[in-house]
């Protein structure tokens, strides 16, 4: 039950960080981060990770969104010519030899990590509002909602009666709750990488790059409220403040675009889409199994820059 309360709640934060509830950011941004003192994650944070992550969807150098190693790759882009820089993080992300064996085998571990990824959310919020990277709306107002979040979680497993009980109950919650996690990256991982910048001329505008790089999700309307609006990543990236209930009417009036225009339009099942993703994360292993040690010391890939024509 906790589970699915975080992961409903975490729906209504991702509508409040995008101003879609009251259409007010200040009135907006501070619901959200005193909501943080019931689902633990920061709305400061989230604000500048998912914010960015819509202007530059699905960039290798610059979203934060797909920059995970060296636990996982979505793509042979982020390890085939060595390093890349994220603009980001402001640092160098590689894959070394411990990268290389985790994203050989990221196929396999994928959701047991997504069952407790929730908990790095966790460290990313704190490390976002404690280090200050950039300018923050309502800071003191949100590590008091966290404070109080951790407070009271540790209080609700302290009353369990014994470890293992306890250990169940934390593992438990944010499995489930863990389906959100899932829900945001199947939005991408199977979809277009590039890299450097978009925007450049017609083949990758606004609006035809939103479509390369993001895909539906095709469920039934009464599922929607499980969905929490990820379900329509399209009409969502198009247009990020439109409100959720509003989302799959507006997914009636993009339709008709894309078959004028000739747009592809991807919207498969959920059990369909994960497919996708995973084969996404199994290609990618797969080409992480054949990288040797580049002059820098990190895995580079000459079977991944042959069977694109690079260079």
């Amino acid at each position: 039950m906790m589970g699915v309360f975080w992961q409903q709640l975490a729906g209504l934060g991702h509508d409040l960080g995008h101003s879609g509830v009251t259409h007010d950011f200040h009135l907006d941004h501070r619901i959200g981060s005193t909501l943080s003192a019931l689902m633990g994650l920061s709305t400061c944070w989230w604000k500048s990770d998912h914010n960015t992550h819509h202007i530059v969807c699905n960039a290798v150098e610059h979203d934060p969104n797909i920059q995970y190693l060296p636990l996982l790759a979505v793509t042979p882009h982020a390890f085939a010519k060595g390093p890349t820089f994220s603009t980001y993080h402001k640092r160098w992300m590689g894959m070394d030899s411990i990268g290389r064996f985790l994203v050989s085998y990221q196929h396999i571990f994928f959701y047991p990590v997504m069952a407790v990824a929730r908990i790095n959310l966790y460290i990313q919020g704190l490390i976002y509002l404690i280090s200050k990277p950039d300018t923050i709306h309502y800071r003191a107002l949100e590590l008091c909602s966290l404070a109080g979040f951790f407070t009271w979680q540790g209080f609700l497993v302290s009353c369990l009666p014994g470890w293992r009980q306890r250990l169940l109950w934390l593992l438990v919650s944010h499995a489930v709750a863990g389906v959100l996690h899932v829900q945001i990256v199947l939005s991408h991982f199977a979809m277009r990488f590039y890299m450097g910048r978009a925007y450049n001329d017609a083949r990758d505008e606004w609006y035809v790059t939103q479509l390369k790089t993001t895909m539906n999700v095709d469920t039934w309307e009464w599922f929607d409220f499980i969905h929490i609006g990820l379900q329509f990543q399209i009409e969502h990236h198009l247009y990020p403040r439109l409100p959720r209930h509003n989302l799959r009417e507006a997914r009636k009036l993009i339709l008709p675009i894309c078959k004028k225009h000739g747009f592809d339009y991807h919207e498969p099942g959920f059990l369909q889409g994960n497919y996708e993703m995973w084969r996404q994360l199994k290609d990618t292993a797969l080409v992480a199994r054949e990288t040797t040690k580049g002059d820098g010391g990190f895995y580079e890939s000459e079977l991944w820059e042959g069977m694109t024509l690079s260079g």
